[in-house]
């Protein structure tokens, strides 16, 4: 390993602590550049901005993320195992990763097409929506499920499983929750999003 690799990883390492603990907006390239214990003219030299630098690290999460969620469009036999799949393998990503959820919103408004540019060029397969859209085609036509337009689902999906990362800081404040409790109600919260999408596409 060279010396600028380990500079570069260790950018990203205090990168990532800094974003976790201050989310994108708060995140100042000062913060990280003394995390890494380097100067800020060093922390430009490798990335240029903090966008940059976080989009590299989102890259990072989608690279370990969707050769899972390709196992789990592609070889489930049924929608049910499908969202517990998907719903199990996401909301884990986004609570080791929180400060992903507002990005990811952030940059579906902004530039959508350099977010799935980045979900497509990961070294691996394109992210399967078409197995996701053929799954729910077959289980409709099977009358497993009642008749639902795949967008819809994936709207319902998507919604139900990143709110509590998008809301978690008024949530805990209504709440008065403090972290070990929001924590144990994320992990309850996966069981019952898995029930609520599952019941209601029960045939009518």
């Amino acid at each position: 390993m060279t010396v600028d690799q380990t500079t570069e990883e260790r950018i990203i390492i205090a990168a990532k602590q800094v974003f976790f603990e201050k989310g994108m907006s708060g995140a100042r390239m000062q913060d990280i550049a003394d995390r890494a214990g380097i100067n800020k003219a060093l922390l430009h030299y490798y990335f240029r901005s903090k966008e940059k630098l976080f989009f590299i690290i989102f890259q990072e999460s989608i690279q370990s993320f969707l050769p899972q969620i390709q196992t789990i469009f592609s070889n489930t036999p049924d929608i049910g195992s499908m969202i517990r799949g998907f719903v199990q393998t996401y909301m884990a990503m986004l609570n080791r990763q929180p400060y992903l959820a507002a990005f990811i919103v952030q940059e579906i408004n902004r530039n959508p097409k350099s977010m799935w540019e980045a979900m497509n060029h990961t070294g691996s397969a394109p992210f399967p929506i078409h197995a996701f859209q053929e799954l729910v085609a077959k289980e409709v036509d099977a009358g497993n499920i009642r008749p639902i337009d795949p967008l819809q689902l994936w709207a319902h999906i998507m919604g139900l499983c990143i709110f509590p990362f998008l809301g978690r800081p008024l949530m805990k404040m209504i709440f008065q929750y403090s972290d070990p409790q929001f924590d144990h109600f994320l992990v309850e919260r996966q069981e019952e999003v898995i029930h609520l999408l599952i019941s209601s596409l029960k045939p009518e």
